[in-house]
């Protein structure tokens, strides 16, 4: 049973995490974006509607712990209905990533994060892959309710040139 709830639980985090933001407002250098997804919570409840500073193409330098809005690329996965999305910068090219240490922490370059901002539960668990290391130009995305998201830990890394807005909090 409790396998099933699990389960459950995952799917409806991963369609929630499909529809996960739309634009709301357009004012120069800055957009707004209604949040259609729990994948951001606690940091961004569903539902918020967050204000991004634009950025062009090849103009964001990435650093770990960015909120970025970024349109997924179009491979299996991440691009089902081409809406922006928002997730954290958790390694830039170069980086080695892995999930999880025994605290169900991930690991940057053999350390082991603290993310204060991270949901992780039992109801709610990280998805565990394996070490890698972010190739130049890559970044790796992950949704601060670690088990509700559709991010990095399902679908790989994302192109920087992706990048479309960051979110100061």
């Amino acid at each position: 049973m409790e396998v099933a709830v699990r389960k459950l639980v995952v799917l409806v985090g991963v369609f929630a995490a499909l529809t996960a933001c739309t634009s709301v407002g357009d004012v120069g250098r800055y957009k707004r974006y209604q949040v259609r997804s729990p994948a951001m919570e606690p940091t961004i409840p569903e539902g918020s509607t967050v204000t991004a500073t634009k950025v062009k193409p090849g103009e964001y330098r990435p650093d770990a712990g960015d909120l970025v809005v970024f349109d997924p690329p179009d491979r299996p996965g991440w691009n089902p209905d081409g809406r922006p999305r928002i997730l954290r910068v958790v390694a830039v090219p170069g980086d080695m990533i892995a999930c999880c240490d025994p605290q169900g922490r991930i690991t940057l370059n053999g350390t082991a994060q603290d993310e204060p901002y991270a949901r992780v539960s039992e109801f709610d668990p990280p998805k565990a892959f394996e070490a890698i290391t972010v190739p130049v130009d890559e970044l790796f995305l992950l949704g601060d309710s670690r088990g509700m998201a559709n991010d990095s830990s399902f679908n790989g890394t994302v192109p920087l040139t992706t990048v479309i807005g960051v979110i100061k909090t």
